[in-house]
């Protein structure tokens, strides 16, 4: 099916019935609406998105750890200040990492967390959604991945559309991630989104009886065994 790269199944080596799924892309590549379509399918999808707003809004040692390392304007009554962090650390590479420092470990946490509870509860699999699973070391961790790629030049015009920055800005942020191409490589699945959102919802109803029907690796290497 136009759309989909199935090729580079990995082998398998199974062990239980766990299966831990990661979906990541580009800055408005459509990783989000992919993981919303499969959401709205009975599926778990945690946003790590999700977790490091909630970890900068309720963790007291991150948020503290901010507005030491980058000021009191981080904040605004209580509120975190995304635009004056963002004008920040994406004219600085060293600013930028300075704050993954801060935020990626408590959101891994909780993520790791999530997980676990996501499997205890029965669900299987379990998505996670995020921009940085390559960058932030995550990738053997999870069972299978999923890029969602689209051209650049409608990447540019979904993220000015959604955020109202410039085309500068945005190519700035692009340039922060590992490339498109290189993500497309490393992961298992690509799904191809240039087409209408009816497009990718068939790309997405498509793969997912491929996916869940998979047996797991177990790597999980970013989750410890309690068992030794």
């Amino acid at each position: 099916m136009q759309g989909l790269n199935l090729a580079n199944i990995p082998e398998i080596d199974e062990k239980d019935n766990s299966l831990i799924i990661a979906i990541t892309g580009g800055i408005a590549s459509g990783k989000s609406e992919v993981a919303k379509i499969i959401s709205e399918m009975g599926f778990v999808v945690i946003s790590t998105d999700y977790l490091a707003k909630k970890v900068m809004s309720d963790d007291m040692d991150v948020i503290n750890q901010i507005i030491a390392s980058f000021g009191t304007d981080s904040f605004i009554e209580n509120k975190v200040n995304s635009k004056y962090l963002s004008d920040l650390v994406f004219n600085s590479s060293e600013k930028l990492n300075q704050l993954n420092s801060i935020v990626h470990p408590p959101v891994i946490e909780m993520m790791i967390r999530e997980i676990e509870f996501q499997i205890s509860k029965g669900f299987n699999p379990v998505f996670v959604e995020s921009a940085l699973i390559y960058e932030a070391g995550l990738d053997e961790g999870f069972d299978y991945i999923v890029c969602v790629t689209s051209s650049n030049d409608n990447r540019v015009k979904r993220a000015i559309s959604r955020t109202g920055l410039s085309k500068e800005d945005i190519l700035k942020r692009m340039k922060e991630q590992i490339s498109q191409d290189e993500k497309v490589k490393l992961a298992d699945f690509t799904i191809q989104n240039d087409g209408t959102l009816d497009d990718l919802k068939k790309s997405v109803e498509f793969l997912m009886p491929i996916l869940t029907s998979l047996p797991p690796r177990n790597n999980y290497s970013f989750i410890e065994d309690d068992s030794e």
